[in-house]
């Protein structure tokens, strides 16, 4: 129930404004562009993470236990610390079948940042044979082997200015994933770090109240696997309403497919 709330109210809620606005990128302000990007960030995680709840839910209805596949990702502190939480199953499957036989971090030297590129540009093609995906995954190479090249800092303060950085580094690499050619992704970066008029989003004030839910949920709520599951009445019956609305979602068609059905 809270896999399919998650996918159906706030991911193809989202869905419903952005995706229309992806078709004429070229002629929204920088401001929506950063507005589109960010819908498309809790999009996708609100979407894949309630697919994946929905199917650990499902699972241990027949007792069958699947590990968990995200762990509130956008609290990462650094990018290591987000690709340990996000799409775990992915992750592990890379390190373990992939970097770890290529040498992993053993020899140390320039061998281990050719095994992080080459880890990570496999893991974007895995999504699929386009360049986006490939640049997205050597990019995120390039962020992991710039982590180990940096001093580790000790500091007694909170990480949020960490979590800031890598949060908003994680949404640059999504241009890449959402885009459909390099030409989209350049030109969706340019308005990102320049300053362009454009015609206005329609829809921008719902998918502010959006973005404004999917944040604090994402960043400062507890997920699906740190929950205790021992619901009140109140939150029993708060729970069921949702779903009763998710219902009324998916039979009056505003449902979507799930995004990772297409890798």
């Amino acid at each position: 129930m809270i896999g399919i709330i998650k996918k159906v109210i706030i991911a193809d809620s989202i869905a419903l404004i952005i995706d229309p606005a992806f078709k004429h990128y070229d002629t929204l302000s920088t401001f929506d562009t950063w507005l589109i990007i960010f819908g498309y960030t809790y999009q996708l995680y609100f979407d894949f993470s309630g697919y994946s709840d929905m199917a650990v839910g499902l699972g241990h209805l027949f007792n069958i236990h699947i590990p968990q596949n995200f762990n509130s990702p956008y609290k990462a502190i650094n990018i290591p610390d987000f690709w340990r939480r996000w799409h775990i199953s992915l992750s592990s499957c890379l390190r373990d079948y992939l970097y770890i036989p290529l040498g992993g971090n053993r020899n140390g030297g320039l061998k281990v940042y050719r095994n992080l590129m080459i880890t990570m540009g496999f893991g974007g093609l895995w999504h699929g044979a386009n360049w986006t995906f490939v640049v997205w995954g050597i990019y995120h190479g390039i962020l992991l082997s710039i982590s180990r090249i940096l001093p580790k800092k000790h500091s007694l303060m909170p990480h949020w200015s960490d979590k800031i950085k890598t949060f908003l580094l994680v949404v640059i690499g999504w241009v890449f994933f959402r885009s459909q050619d390099m030409h989209m992704a350049s030109s969706i970066l340019k308005k990102m770090f320049g300053f362009h008029n454009g015609i206005g989003l329609e829809g921008r004030y719902g998918l502010l109240s959006l973005i404004a839910i999917a944040f604090c949920i994402a960043h400062f709520c507890k997920n699906t696997f740190e929950l205790s599951h021992k619901w009140s009445n109140v939150a029993a019956f708060a729970l069921i309403g949702l779903f009763a609305v998710t219902m009324l979602f998916i039979i009056s068609g505003r449902s979507s497919p799930f995004l990772y059905f297409q890798f």
